[in-house]
């Protein structure tokens, strides 16, 4: 089944830019943990500038939605890493205070790719998949991730040999995904808003009453925000939390990797069965199987910190596509808006969780903080059984 997108050039050269989208976010915790003693920042100031990386992508994700649902622009896709790849290039030369600035400047590519990216990548893949989503959303958030899990071992090496500067390097590799990306969806703009066109007429007349779904929408977002939130900060303080241990960047990359690595592999598997099994069944499942590792693996050490890494990334990471999907499913006729939105909340509930356990480790320790992660796991579990539990309900709404 996956093997028809993965022979769709099209699909694959969206896949392939969120890779490389992905692979270029995952430096700014390196760049931030390698930089913070000369730029004088502590855990909070780390939790406090991924909170505004954040925030800036978060916010922006629903107007770039906007834009690439109103005027269909089949370049935004592309465009948007080469804005990344520009301004990450002058963050990697350690411009002192300015670094923060060109951070945060980068996040605006993020934004409007995953808001473009993830609408386009679903829609193809409902039409070739005959409406299995989920699995092609986890193939699509499967590149994402293998971006996230390899960027930091990439960058911690770079950094380790070469300083801030070795981040060129992937900055470098990432501008040819970019050319090719534009490429392909120019060549296809026709036949796929022809195509767009068809199915947005369709789903306009199954959309839902949006005002009627406050109290789901309320109940949602807190399952999205305790799913999400230790996973970013998982992403933002691992490094730090193996630096304070006297790891060296190459090492507490490695573990980054294997975080983000069970992460990437859990999402395509929960994405595939979701399809099969029920998509709350899968979420209930998989944050209630995170919950344990998640509590043990900041007190770990040796082989089972790497087990116990793992298993938190792949657990946690199972029900990232299905919950993307869901919220598409809440706006039909504005797939791109719903994928800013969704997308947009995750990046701004995790920089939120991320800004709180620093202020947390900073007043107890990072060790202590990072296991509220398990308890966060545990409350979004519990909400995924209260929706799975009244599953036909939501199936009559559309909200399966």
């Amino acid at each position: 089944m996956l093997s028809f997108l993965i022979k769709d050039s099209y699909f694959i050269s969206i896949a392939l830019n969120h890779l490389a989208v992905d692979l270029l976010n995952s430096q700014r915790s390196m760049l931030l943990v390698y930089l913070a003693p000369s730029l004088g920042i502590q855990n909070a100031g780390i939790g406090l500038i991924s909170l505004i990386y954040a925030m800036v992508a978060s916010l922006s994700q629903p107007i770039f939605g906007w834009i690439a649902d109103r005027y269909n622009l089949p370049w935004l896709s592309g465009i948007s890493l080469v804005w990344m790849i520009v301004w990450l290039s002058f963050s990697a030369l350690g411009l002192g205070n300015y670094v923060i600035v060109t951070l945060i400047v980068a996040a605006l590519g993020s934004a409007a790719f995953h808001a473009s990216g993830t609408e386009k990548a679903t829609s193809r893949s409902q039409m070739i998949l005959l409406g299995k989503v989920a699995t092609g959303a986890s193939l699509f958030f499967l590149f994402g991730q293998v971006g996230l899990a390899f960027g930091p071992a990439l960058g911690g090496v770079l950094i380790e040999r070469y300083g801030s500067e070795g981040i060129l390097f992937l900055t470098f590799c990432s501008l040819p995904i970019a050319v090719f990306c534009i490429y392909k969806l120019h060549i296809n703009k026709v036949a796929f808003i022809e195509v767009q066109q068809t199915s947005s007429i369709k789903n306009e007349n199954m959309a839902i009453e949006y005002g009627n779904k406050v109290l789901f929408i309320g109940i949602f977002a807190l399952l999205v925000m305790f799913r999400t939130a230790p996973q970013v900060a998982s992403m933002t303080f691992i490094p730090k939390l193996f630096f304070d241990r006297g790891y060296s960047p190459g090492a507490y990359g490695v573990v980054t990797t294997v975080f983000m690595g069970g992460t990437a592999l859990g999402g395509l598997v929960g994405g595939y069965f979701s399809d099969i099994m029920g998509r709350w069944k899968v979420i209930w499942w998989s944050l209630l199987a995170s919950v344990l590792p998640m509590y043990y693996y900041p007190i770990m050490d040796g082989t089972m910190l790497y087990v116990l890494v793992f298993l938190s990334g792949f657990f946690n990471g199972g029900s990232h596509a299905v919950i993307v999907v869901i919220a598409q499913s809440l706006l039909p006729g504005r797939r791109a808006l719903a994928s800013g939105l969704i997308m947009g909340f995750m990046f701004a509930s995790g920089a939120l969780g991320s800004y709180a356990i620093g202020i947390a480790a900073d007043y107890y320790s990072l060790v202590s903080a990072m296991q509220v992660n398990g308890l966060l796991c545990l409350l979004g579990a519990l909400i995924a059984l209260t929706f799975w539990i009244n599953s036909k309900k939501l199936a009559q709404h559309g909200l399966m």
